[in-house]
């Protein structure tokens, strides 16, 4: 009889224990931003602070996702992106096509795709065989805006 009303009174403070752990409920309550899903997974290039994408001049439609952190929402986002000037070597025109600089968000989702349209284009002089388009992301122009950490990426197009 010891015995039992042992086991029953340890199963009990066992049971009872378990009532007590707090329940944690993640939400993200900060403001919403846009990433490159390939800065988030790729390493950086060397002594840059974004990934260097290796492609071939003449790739066509290069896609790469980007990623809506925070709260989905009810509405088409139209994000801009355009060119790092200071980090890019390649050419518009020559290297590659923007293709308007936006792209949309769907309602009710959590990613889109940036395109960018690699040309044809003529090597560079010199003995460099490389050059380098980076975008950055811009945003929605209000309440959506770029991660800081990940909003570049860079092709390195090699000829």
């Amino acid at each position: 009889m010891k015995r039992l009303l042992r086991f029953a009174l340890i199963g009990i403070v066992l049971l009872a224990q378990t009532s007590c752990f707090k329940e944690n409920d993640f939400l993200y309550n900060k403001k919403t931003v846009v990433e490159f899903q390939a800065t988030v997974v790729t390493s950086f290039a060397v002594g840059k602070t974004y990934p260097l994408l290796p492609i071939k001049n003449g790739a066509g439609a290069q896609t790469t996702q980007v990623n809506l952190v925070g709260a989905q929402r009810n509405t088409d986002e139209v994000i801009k992106f355009s060119v790092d000037k200071d980090n890019t070597t390649a050419v518009e025109g020559v290297h590659y096509s923007l293709n308007g600089g936006t792209f949309t968000i769907p309602a009710k989702s959590s990613f889109g795709s940036c395109s960018v349209n690699i040309l044809t284009g003529a090597a560079p002089t010199g003995t460099t065989q490389t050059v380098d388009l980076v975008l950055i992301l811009e945003g929605n122009g209000s309440d959506i805006t770029p991660n800081e950490n990940y909003k570049k990426v860079g092709y390195r197009i090699s000829f």
